[in-house]
């Protein structure tokens, strides 16, 4: 989210105003692109995050590297981990992969 948009939604915020829900990656706030993401993988999980559908997409690739039938419930809970851990770390890696931007962004203006 560049400062302009973050400035912006700190100020409906201030006003009393629900901010847009938005990307948790990437800041992106287009209703229309927003998903909800089962960060753990599984669609009856409560555990969500909204992200862009370009975020929601680098992440399932990642999940989807991992057969169906090795994250299936009726695989052993050594495989469901893995496959959670891999799920989890896919979402950080883009989260890192952010804050660095974001920090380059940073000192580029010192």
């Amino acid at each position: 989210m560049d400062k302009e948009s973050y400035r912006k939604n700190i100020s409906k915020h201030k006003k009393g105003k629900k901010p847009p829900i938005a990307c948790s990656v990437c800041g992106e706030d287009n209703s229309e692109v927003i998903e909800m993401h089962h960060v753990d993988g599984r669609n009856t999980s409560d555990w969500v995050k909204p992200l862009c559908k370009n975020c929601h997409a680098k992440i399932t690739a990642e999940q989807n590297k991992i057969s169906p039938k090795k994250r299936s419930k009726t695989t052993s809970s050594e495989n469901l981990t893995a496959f959670n851990i891999i799920s989890i770390g896919a979402l950080l890696k883009l989260l890192g992969d952010r804050l660095i931007n974001i920090g380059m962004e940073m000192t580029v203006n010192v």
